[in-house]
């Protein structure tokens, strides 16, 4: 025993006092390091995240070893002082063998279990999603039963203690096998350390596959290695450290000494790695002073105190703090945990990573069964050449533009199946100018599908999908759009050769504005007054072809051409029509409602109003478009508020400009309004498809009026909000917003027009006014009606109630808010009719319609679709399972409701709903839920699902400013050529003679 006693305790009480002092020189100061850092995690919490959670664990662990290992060096070395006894440190005191084997033991293996949990929320966060990242919380569990292993006392004839820690050198009384030993060390500790270690590496070696192939996801390869830095570090870490004590136990097995081992192999090992970690740290520190995310002369400070000084501790503490100089280094950089789990392309906010849902899971909300769909177009969009967005077409000619659209639209066809209703909505997002031939799919083919026999459908469907022909929609006449049945156009049939004769008769009939026809369509679906031996029979559908499908010329009696430059659409051939005794065949007029005899006979359809059934899907195009059009806009204004920063706070850091509750103000309350919308579209499609299913099987046109009106107020409302806040976003990101690579300037001008094609809006929230007061005067005889008007029943009796709400609190309950936005619509509702009875009783209906109901009209209809919104809203998140989904639903529910009662409050005031000290309680209200939206704001505009090509902005890439000045260069007005054209120009203009 005394002979393996004397080779395995070599240290002499000298060498055992300047260990302890070595010790207390680096603990010590560690121990008020480790002090500041956690004081640095509590001030800046607002900079937290799951990794950083994580390992703030791993600090606390780390704060005990030291703090013990510092108590216990001190004590010694005072005990020591001037004694003159030849006794061993751990002789004297043996319970510091304990200790010390037992906390470095558990530091160890408790740091390689959080270090997987970091790999696994890293894998998580690329692959699937960050809030399942605590379930892989327990696989710290596989960690316990080596840690357990590592705590055992090893025994050798029945007597002696050690433990498998050979840092320690904590032999005490025991006889001892060191072959067993080395094998038993080897078994429970190291090889449990390999296989998580490499468990770890397999991790992040798929999340960098991943990332490398999908690399069109991130837009720097720099900062998505950047990412993996730390973990790449502390793997050769532990590749180092885990072979020197492998190699520790191979060369005991043959015999070799303690200090014969420690002073070759380890020392240059040591050595090696150690200059190899400093520049990895230095090459760290670089990227992030280039990124201005950090003080590097700060952190060399830093560094010194736990790289430099930490070496020159005896080899057996060295192997443990060589692993805690990683953690320290991550830990005591603040700002760089704060990137560190930065998975968006361009903020430095962490915001995405505190989000409390999964994105993907709200996406799916969002599109339903087309999200799959969603992703793929985008995917293939952003991957071909030909369709990706490209910034040098911005300032290029509209003839220029028109031919590299036209590119696009033939690529695109060759690669989508556009008998898929959904794939022209999903495809014409994509790009800053409308794709040519959309409304050949949007309304052409519609057109013919729902007003076309059997026949007809099977003539014309296939050469549309081919290709062979394309169609417009040429409905609106230069003197009249919404008023239908005013159009000029006319068709007279012809029996004797079974004919209609198309004529334009005055300038006003001339077919304006007509999407496609400009220069692209060959034929079009017309609308006509038709005529038949002299008698009037209405406004009827027509095929007419425009132009010769070979020459593309147009044909006898046709005039067609462009309307010229526009507000917006430069894409967009727009165009004008007029024909001139243009005679098609009979079967040329859709027939499958209406019908014209071989004889002139007309058969009336059964209900008139079929003949909306493709403006009806092409307003629910339109409305999904709002919140297409608008989600884009705020996925570029939220993320860029989250990277731009302006002024400083007390501690002399600039400040995201979404911190600000201004630009909370802009942006917040329009993605409340985008999710409504959204919500909204899909809850009209349900219903335009349970209509047209109706008609179709069962010829039932019940719900006709009723999605008619919703369709009508909703277009109005929805193009109207997303217009006016595009232009919110617009002006929230500041002079670089009116720049068009910002990308919000080519969604706003292309989203205009929605406020007047297909129904100016004004219009058309008169044709829901007139759809209320029919069921106003339903309600009144208590005859049934649409349950979207159910609150027109005992009207009167409604109107009595108040809001009863006393504190902020209550409004984040979506069902106060709900009665009271019902109460808002009974309440214009009921004023509308009362007016409408009073002023048609002095003037008459049609008078008192024109020129005196008409606000009020308006009113009630804009009321109306408020109520039916947020009802809507309210009805989807009460379906939605997921809690976290429901809560964040719920409150920006909550926050739709608030901000329309304080953007029109007039009316809760007039009908005695509220006071003046509840309208005070709801804005307080609204700024609580700010910051109950704001850590969820990125998830939110992250679940849109638009990739970057998608956003088609500069201001949300990685690195905004470079891009901007980038983009800059490539202007035409900065080439060469035009640069020297430019200086000859300039040259004239000083010459002129001065006065």
């Amino acid at each position: 025993m005394n002979q393996n006693y004397s080779i395995l305790m070599e240290l002499t009480k000298k060498q055992e006092l300047t260990l302890a002092i070595e010790i207390a020189a680096i603990c010590v100061p560690s121990v008020f390091l480790l002090i500041f850092t956690l004081y640095c995690y509590f001030k800046f919490q607002h900079l937290n995240n799951a990794q950083f959670q994580l390992v703030t664990r791993i600090l606390f662990s780390d704060l005990i070893y030291e703090s013990i290992m510092s108590a216990i060096s001190l004590s010694y070395i005072i005990t020591q002082n001037g004694s003159s006894q030849e006794t061993y440190f751990r002789d004297t005191y043996p319970t510091f063998c304990y200790i010390e084997a037992f906390l470095s033991n558990f530091s160890i293996l408790t740091s390689t279990a959080w270090t997987s949990i970091i790999c696994h929320t890293l894998y998580m966060q690329v692959y699937k999603n960050i809030s399942k990242m605590y379930y892989y919380q327990y696989i710290f569990v596989g960690y316990v039963i080596p840690t357990i292993i590592s705590f055992i006392p090893f025994y050798v004839d029945g007597y002696g203690v050690t433990y498998p820690m050979e840092s320690t050198n904590c032999f005490y009384n025991m006889r001892l096998d060191r072959r067993s030993y080395d094998l038993y060390i080897t078994l429970c500790y190291y090889l449990p350390i390999w296989v998580a270690f490499l468990y770890n590496l397999t991790i992040i070696t798929l999340v960098v596959r991943r990332i490398l192939k999908h690399i069109t996801d991130f837009t720097n390869k720099t900062q998505v290695f950047a990412l993996f830095l730390y973990p790449t570090i502390l793997f050769i870490c532990w590749v180092i450290v885990i072979l020197l004590q492998l190699s520790c136990s191979l060369a005991q097995f043959n015999n070799l000494t303690h200090n014969q081992l420690f002073g070759n192999t380890y020392r240059s090992f040591s050595v090696t790695y150690l200059v190899y970690w400093m520049l990895c740290v230095i090459a760290l520190l670089r990227y992030l002073q280039k990124l201005e995310l950090m003080d590097v002369n700060q952190n060399i400070k830093m560094i010194y105190l736990n790289v430099i000084l930490r070496p020159k501790l005896a080899n057996n503490q060295h192997k443990q703090l060589i692993h805690n100089n990683c953690e320290y280094y991550l830990i005591n950089n603040i700002k760089l945990l704060s990137q560190y789990n930065n998975i968006i392309e361009m903020s430095s906010s962490q915001d995405l990573v505190k989000c409390s849902f999964n994105p993907d899971d709200m996406g799916q909300l969002l599109y339903k069964e087309n999200y799959h769909k969603w992703i793929k177009v985008q995917e293939l969009i952003a991957k071909d050449p030909i369709l990706q967005n490209n910034v040098a077409d911005y300032g290029q000619s509209r003839d220029k533009l028109y031919e590299i659209y036209c590119k696009k639209a033939y690529k695109l066809h060759k690669l989508l199946n556009y008998s898929d209703e959904m794939i022209p909505g999903m495809v014409n997002s994509q790009f800053p100018e409308t794709v040519v031939t959309v409304l050949h799919q949007t309304m052409f083919i519609p057109t013919i599908k729902y007003l076309g026999t059997e026949k007809q459908i099977e003539k014309w469907i296939p050469p549309s999908l081919n290709y062979e022909i394309v169609g417009c929609y040429a409905q609106t006449e230069l003197g009249h759009g919404s008023d239908v049945q005013s159009l000029e156009t006319t068709a007279v049939y012809d029996k004797n050769t079974e004919e209609f004769i198309l004529n334009s008769p005055t300038i006003s009939s001339t077919k304006w504005w007509i999407g496609d026809l400009g220069l692209t369509a060959t034929h079009a679906v017309t609308h006509a007054q038709l005529y038949i031996n002299g008698k009037h029979y209405g406004v009827q559908t027509f095929i007419v072809q425009v132009r010769d499908t070979h020459t593309h010329l147009p044909l006898k009696g046709i005039e067609v051409g462009d309307v010229g430059p526009k507000y917006g659409y430069n894409t967009k051939d727009n165009g004008y029509l007029r024909m001139n005794n243009v005679r098609i065949p009979r079967e040329q007029m859709l027939m499958r409602y209406s019908k014209v005899s071989k004889a002139g006979e007309f058969i009336k359809a059964q209900n008139e109003k079929i003949g909306y059934a493709t403006m009806m899907q092409v307003r629910t195009s339109i409305i999904f478009n709002t919140y297409v059009s608008l989600a884009q806009g705020l996925a570029i204004g939220v993320k860029y508020s989250h990277f731009r920063r302006q002024f400083k706070d007390k501690n002399g850091i600039e400040r995201p400009i979404i911190d600000y509750q201004t630009q909370q103000d802009k942006l917040i309350p329009l993605v409340a309004d985008c999710y409504a919308q959204g919500f909204g579209c899909l809850r009209i499609k349900e219903i335009l498809t349970e209509n047209l299913k109706r008609i179709n099987e069962k010829n039932d046109f019940s719900l006709m009026g009723d999605l008619h009106a919703l369709l009508c107020c909703c277009k109005a409302i929805y193009t109207w909000n997303t217009h006016f806040g595009l232009d919110k976003i617009r002006q929230s990101l500041g002079g670089h917003g009116f720049l068009q690579s910002s990308g919000v300037v080519s969604i706003q001008t292309e989203f205009s027009p929605s406020c007047t094609y297909e129904g100016e809006n004004t219009v058309l929230l008169l044709q829901t006014g007139r759809y209320l007061l029919k069921a106003c005067n339903k309600a009144q005889k208590n005859q049934p009606i649409n349950e979207n008007v159910e609150y027109l029943y005992n009207i009167q009796q409604t109107l009595q109630q108040k809001a009863t709400f006393t504190r902020s609190e209550q409004l984040l309950c979506p069902e106060i808010i709900r009665k009271l936005m019902r109460l808002h619509a009974a309440f214009y509702v009921n004023k509308m009719m009362l007016k409408m009875m009073e002023k048609a009783g002095e003037y008459g209906p049609k008078e008192a319609w024109n020129k005196h109901v008409g606000v009020s009209i308006t009113e009630a209809s804009v009321a109306h679709t408020y109520y039916w919104t947020f009802k809507t809203f309210l009805d989807t998140l009460i379906k939605v399972q997921d809690e976290n989904i429901r809560s964040v639903l719920s409150n920006l529910c909550c926050l739709y409701g608030l901000q329309r009662i304080i953007d029109w409050p007039i009316g809760y005031f007039e009908g005695g709903f509220l006071n003046g000290e509840q309208l005070e309680i709801i804005l307080n209200a609204k700024e609580y839920i700010f910051t109950l939206i704001k850590p969820d704001l990125l998830g939110l505009v992250e679940s849109f699902k638009f990739n970057d090509n998608a956003l088609r902005s500069d201001l949300v890439d990685a690195k905004p400013y470079e891009k901007l000045l980038q983009s800059a260069k490539l202007s035409s007005v900065n080439n060469e050529e035009y640069q020297t054209k430019l200086r000859s120009l300039t040259r004239q203009l000083r010459e002129i003679p001065k006065l």
